[in-house]
């Protein structure tokens, strides 16, 4: 009984951070009627980075890192946090939540084509059958009436998935030695280190707005990025990699729901069915891969591990307070 309570809270989890990450999308582009894109990417990557600096402190999780990694830290904070974040709200600022959740979806395929490149990865015959699969269903979302419209939101949300896959690339470098929470909190801070400065002396930032939507933009980086990635670490080190893959692949559903929702966006029975390959098709593709290696990659293996040693840190902390 005990251990049914705990899978169906895990998949609760799991179903709550989609929800949150499918919401988040619809709440960059309200945000981009108050701030810049520009603005908004150096915005999170400084308020998430302060986020996980406290996390990390908190846990004691900060080690020395090597030259070899400070170089692969450089990489990913310019090009899979700095450019991501101006490609995610460039795009958004152009296209709709829901292009760019079915498009972001499309990171795992990206990744593993990178990796047969860079890392000599193989990629299996149903890899390339499931791209296959979601590159058609992103072509039925992006059809208008039978002609293929694809504008520049769409394009720069393309340059955003493929510097999210490049960052996954580094980050699957830099976990040979180094665990995720201290990967992620290095990277973000790097990120911010690097482009801030440049921000501040060549942008005009209006402070004028109201504290709701300094709240709002707060709260929306601080749960959108930092507390769901705890949950989901949480949840996933019950259910396994594999089974959390298939609630992920939820997500691009979800947000085209909520666009629908808030927005009002249309929502044509050509796009469900294009979103619907694009989640067979990157479902396909991720459950041969888990198949094939037997068990959840070495980041995943390594993710879990983590999970479980923060939440055994904090849990102790709090012991320690309540003596």
């Amino acid at each position: 009984m005990k251990e049914g309570f705990s899978l169906v809270r895990s998949y609760l989890l799991l179903l709550i951070c989609v929800f949150i990450w499918a919401g988040n999308y619809l709440a960059r582009q309200f945000l981009l009627k108050e701030f810049s894109p520009f603005f908004l990417s150096a915005f999170s990557l400084t308020v998430i980075s302060i986020f996980f600096c406290l996390l990390a402190s908190f846990t004691k999780s900060f080690v020395q890192i090597q030259r070899r990694e400070l170089v692969l830290f450089c990489f990913a904070g310019l090009i899979g946090l700095v450019a991501n974040q101006i490609f995610l709200f460039m795009g958004l600022k152009y296209s709709t939540a829901t292009n760019a959740s079915l498009i972001f979806s499309l990171s795992p395929l990206l990744t593993a084509g990178l990796a047969a490149v860079f890392l000599k990865e193989k990629v299996t015959r149903q890899m390339v059958i499931g791209s296959l699969i979601a590159i058609f269903g992103i072509y039925l979302v992006l059809s208008v009436r039978g002609q293929f419209v694809f504008n520049i939101g769409d394009v720069l949300l393309f340059g955003g998935t493929a510097t999210f896959a490049c960052n996954l690339i580094f980050v699957r470098l830099l976990s040979k030695r180094l665990s995720p929470i201290i990967i992620t909190t290095y990277s973000f801070m790097m990120g911010a280190i690097l482009f801030d400065p440049f921000l501040m002396i060549g942008t005009n930032i209006d402070w004028n707005h109201s504290m709701a939507i300094w709240s709002f933009a707060i709260c929306s980086v601080i749960i959108g990025q930092g507390l769901t990635t705890l949950m989901w670490n949480e949840a996933m080190n019950d259910i396994g990699a594999a089974r959390a893959a298939v609630v992920l692949n939820l997500q691009p559903l979800m947000t085209m729901l909520l666009d629908f929702l808030i927005y009002k966006n249309t929502v044509t029975v050509q796009q469900m069915i294009g979103a619907a390959l694009v989640f067979t098709g990157i479902l396909f593709s991720i459950l041969q891969k888990s198949t094939v290696r037997k068990g959840p990659s070495e980041l995943m293996a390594n993710q879990l591990a983590e999970a479980n040693a923060i939440k055994n840190k904090l849990e102790g902390k709090v012991k320690n307070l309540q003596r």
